[in-house]
């Protein structure tokens, strides 16, 4: 508050209440054995590869990477075999120079040490790259960066190319991936390994279940799931490699990341790299693998395209309606659902009193949220106050909220009769 001197009215101008950071979007969660890197590293759109994972991101290596990033704001990346060795290399008596990750990426560093007045320049090459460059006097002023220097010996001048790494065995299973994951919040999680898909459908209805809502994409399997998007049949051509069905997952997670509510992936066309799909299916093919609940790369007016934005429900009843089989309005129930339970966890619990007032203050946060989050946009239709009630639960400290809300889906069928005059 300004305190004034002189008489008069002052308005100063302050920011009120705003709703916290809802759910998380564009997220994707994906594990893979590496040549290079740590157990857990996070990827955001733009970033350099080249140190955390070895690679720069147009490196085939990389290409699963590569795939989800080109539609993903973020991908948290597990690698399933960290117990190789490091590779290493003696850089004179008593000096070590090791590789700071596991992998046999880590055989293609090398370390050049040159006298730089009364101190030594260090230089680090990956393959035949210079990344990173040290001036120190002591192999214990080192700062490790690609490598690390070890020992008590005096240094001198030397060129050493690193050896003996290698990448180790791959985890027998995802138990590593999932409680990892249990600590993050992330939108989709990925596997291009068809062995792996029952385990990963398995967690993501768990995760459902204890309401921290995702969606999977699997391979080899038909889930039969609201939650679960399938890519089975059909892969990419790209410039520098194909992608096979199972490896196009990692595409279709980026793409689901990208599209959120914003958008369907229904005839969704210039998928960014790709040249081509393979195979090209027929019609009879295309029709019998979307009833059975696959989505599909088509080509499309010369373009490769998405076919139809589906999830793998194919069983539909009561409690799973024919709307859930559509991927865009299963993204817009799961994001309200998570920013309904981020707000009021946030906004309402342990923080408003269970009488009326605090009711009615209750609805008022939900309205306002659904309204300018999902009604103005048009991804929600239909909906006023009158479809939220906010009522007192049988224990004191209880209350019950039912929202009845309505997605909005895109035109994916039109159907023309064209009279001939």
């Amino acid at each position: 508050m300004i305190t004034k001197i002189l008489p008069g009215t002052n308005i100063e101008l302050k920011s009120g209440a705003r709703d916290a950071d809802l759910s998380v979007t564009g997220v994707v969660a994906m594990a893979l054995p590496l040549h290079w890197g740590g157990r857990v590293t996070v990827i955001h759109a733009g970033d350099n590869t080249l140190y955390p994972l070895g690679y720069k991101i147009s490196d085939p290596a990389l290409k699963l990477v590569r795939e989800v990033m080109n539609g993903a704001k973020q991908l948290i990346l597990y690698r399933l075999n960290t117990v190789g060795a490091k590779a290493s290399a003696e850089v004179s008596t008593g000096v070590t120079a090791e590789a700071v990750f596991p992998g046999t990426r880590g055989n293609d560093l090398s370390v050049v040490v040159s006298a730089s007045g009364e101190k030594w320049l260090v230089k680090t090459y990956f393959g035949t790259q210079e990344v990173d460059s040290q001036i120190i006097s002591a192999a214990a002023d080192f700062s490790p960066y690609y490598v690390a220097l070890s020992g008590t010996g005096t240094l001198a001048a030397a060129t050493v190319k690193l050896t003996g790494g290698t990448d180790g065995a791959v985890e027998s299973d995802y138990t590593g991936f999932f409680a990892e994951l249990e600590k993050r919040e992330y939108n989709v999680i990925c596997s291009t390994d068809s062995d792996r898909a029952a385990d990963v459908v398995s967690f993501v209805k768990e995760q459902n279940a204890n309401r921290a809502y995702v969606q999977g994409v699997v391979t080899g399997v038909h889930p039969d799931s609201e939650a679960i998007y399938v890519c089975n049949s059909t892969g990419g051509v790209t410039a520098d490699y194909e992608l096979t069905p199972a490896e196009s997952c990692a595409t279709l997670a980026g793409l689901i990341a990208q599209a959120g509510v914003q958008t369907s992936l229904t005839y969704h066309r210039g998928i960014t790299g790709w040249t081509d799909v393979k195979p090209h299916l027929t019609i009879d093919q295309q029709t019998g693998r979307t009833q059975n609940g696959e989505v599909l790369f088509v080509p499309l007016y010369g373009s490769p395209s998405v076919l139809y934005d589906i999830t793998s429900l194919t069983t539909f009843d009561e409690d799973h309606p024919k709307d859930f089989g559509k991927g865009l309005v299963m993204r817009t129930l799961q994001k309200y659902q998570s920013d309904l339970q981020k707000l009021l966890d946030t906004r309402c619990v342990g923080k408003i009193r269970n009488s009326v007032e605090g009711r009615a203050q209750i609805k008022a946060m939900v309205f306002e949220m659904t309204s300018r989050g999902y009604l103005a946009p048009g991804y929600m239709e239909d909906f006023s106050a009158d479809d939220i009630t906010v009522t007192a639960g049988t224990e004191r400290d209880a209350v019950s909220v039912v929202v009845g809300i309505k997605a909005v889906d895109t035109v994916d069928k039109i159907y023309v009769t064209v009279t001939a005059l």
